[in-house]
């Protein structure tokens, strides 16, 4: 299909390119914009980011922290878990997106598989059945409970973008193709972690996560802030962690690496790569392909990567948690271009990243 071929052959471009080789942000390299999204003039904000560097951070979102903490130290209790026990309890099924993978996912942009291992939560009606794990008991509960406050959240960034990115489609239709749990359910959490490494070799074309683009509309990206948390204008907001019922400063556990540079689509404008450190209270937000369809390349999605790390980074493991607000299989997708499935476009996706767990050549 023409549609998936060409996405992944701007990742795979990325091999012999400048910006994909580039192993790390310059120093001093600027941040992604923050968005409060109390204030009035967000949506302006919003459309901005979308059109520009492709990649915001949003501020009082209304997905609450205890929530975030939860599943986080959920996570974090999962990944510690024997490998044997977490394959056997959520084995990996490419085809639904859903169970665990082990350093298996390689991108086109590398040809390597990325330095992680993730439990990918696909909510659609049996897709998790038989790959809930059984530890921690918190977990199921928790991620549903995440799935449903991040679905909400990415839909109101849905409803703030689609009167310009989809002018010719009636109001709420994106939000409206995006359900949860249902037969055509799409929408996926995927809890990452990055083990600690060794100092890599040089040229060893070896990423946390290769530079890629993301295969849905809008992806939410929860991380913990780390030693140097960046702080941007974030109108006044101040946020603080709850610990043992008493405030505390957020944690200092060094969770950067992630970084973003504007779609090889995108012509003139940003170069180079930014970085899109934790934001205490913040929320990572980047626009996806399949937005970048349906909007007729009105948004553009946005590159982004987490780098190898350097130094005394290499001895930290990294965590986040991604929501992908990817539309029901049933959703049809129409451009200029081709016309194409929801359901259809993201298996495509997947088999380029999971080739050998199709059995590809």
């Amino acid at each position: 299909m023409a549609a998936i071929a060409a996405d992944v052959d701007v990742e795979r471009s990325l091999r012999s390119s400048a910006t994909g080789t580039t192993r790390s942000a310059a120093d001093g390299a600027g941040r992604v914009p923050v968005i409060d999204m109390s204030q009035s003039d967000a949506a302006e904000a919003m459309w901005a980011a979308a059109t520009s560097v492709g990649f915001f951070t949003v501020v009082n979102h209304g997905v609450p922290d205890e929530l975030i903490e939860n599943a986080f130290a959920s996570s974090k209790q999962f990944f510690a878990r024997d490998l044997d026990a977490k394959q056997r309890e959520s084995p990996f099924a490419p085809q639904l997106n859903s169970g665990f993978e082990y350093f298996s996912q390689i991108r086109p942009s590398t040809g390597t598989a990325d330095q992680k291992e993730s439990l990918q939560i696909t909510a659609r009606e049996g897709a998790m059945d038989g790959r809930w794990p059984a530890e921690p008991e918190a977990l199921q509960p928790v991620a549903r409970a995440m799935m449903e406050a991040s679905q909400r959240l990415a839909a109101r960034i849905l409803d703030m973008l689609e009167p310009r990115a989809c002018p010719n489609l009636a109001p709420g239709t994106l939000q409206k193709s995006h359900t949860l749990w249902g037969q055509g359910g799409q929408c996926t959490l995927r809890l990452l972690h990055y083990p600690p490494t060794a100092p890599p070799e040089v040229d060893s074309g070896l990423w946390r996560a290769g530079p890629h683009t993301d295969w849905c509309c809008v992806t939410l990206l929860y991380q913990l802030p780390g030693p140097r948390a960046a702080s941007g204008p974030i109108y006044g907001v101040s946020r603080r962690w709850r610990k043992r019922g008493r405030l505390t400063d957020p944690p200092r556990t060094g969770h950067e690496g992630l970084e973003c540079a504007a779609n090889p689509r995108a012509g003139a404008g940003q170069s180079g790569w930014l970085r899109v450190d934790p934001v205490a209270g913040g929320v990572a937000v980047n626009i996806g392909d399949m937005l970048s369809r349906w909007a007729d390349g009105r948004v553009l999605s946005n590159l982004h990567r987490v780098r190898t790390p350097t130094g005394a980074e290499c001895g930290r493991p990294r965590q986040s948690i991604a929501f992908f607000m990817q539309a029901d299989k049933e959703a049809l997708i129409e451009s200029s271009g081709e016309t194409i499935t929801a359901g259809d476009y993201i298996l495509g996706r997947i088999r380029s990243n999971f080739a050998a767990k199709f059995g590809d050549k």
